[in-house]
């Protein structure tokens, strides 16, 4: 049976679920640069130490992006949104009530998996299922939430 592309709710639903999903994990890598100085502070690290917190969000993305591929013919992406989810919603609320520093650290981890997860699923349910007749039209969607985010992450950090 052929799949037949066709712009409908549902992939019109789960393409907005991955772009925001995508949206607020680019949004937080940028948003905690502003922070450092408070976190710092907050739990009495050098800078050194602080910047790990963009630093293993970043290595964690850098690793799982790659993987993408590989866990798109593994699992289906039903299940890869709702794990990218779980990791990211874990760890921010692990960040956010972390007494200690290696706790926000962990919860920024979790948050770079889900993110890792959550970029490229975007690009690929877009890539399988959109119109082609709309696939320059989605895929300029999806780069504008990975263009517009980094721009808006300082201002909503500080």
């Amino acid at each position: 049976m052929q799949f037949e592309r066709r712009l409908d709710r549902k992939l019109i639903f789960s393409i907005l679920a991955a772009g925001i999903l995508s949206f607020t994990g680019v949004v937080i890598e940028t948003a905690m640069n502003v922070t450092f100085p408070s976190l710092m502070k907050e739990f009495s690290v050098s800078t050194a130490l602080v910047q790990w917190i963009t630093t293993g969000y970043l290595l964690v993305l850098a690793v799982v992006i790659p993987l993408s591929g590989y866990l798109k013919e593994r699992f289906l992406m039903k299940r890869l949104f709702l794990t990218a989810s779980g990791l990211f919603i874990l760890g921010t609320l692990l960040g956010a009530w972390s007494p200690d520093f290696l706790l926000l650290l962990l919860g920024r981890i979790l948050q770079g998996a889900g993110t890792g997860i959550a970029l490229p699923l975007m690009f690929n349910i877009i890539m399988e299922q959109a119109p082609l007749n709309r696939l320059g039209l989605m895929v300029g969607a999806a780069m504008l939430v990975c263009a517009l985010a980094p721009a808006v992450g300082p201002s909503m950090g500080g």
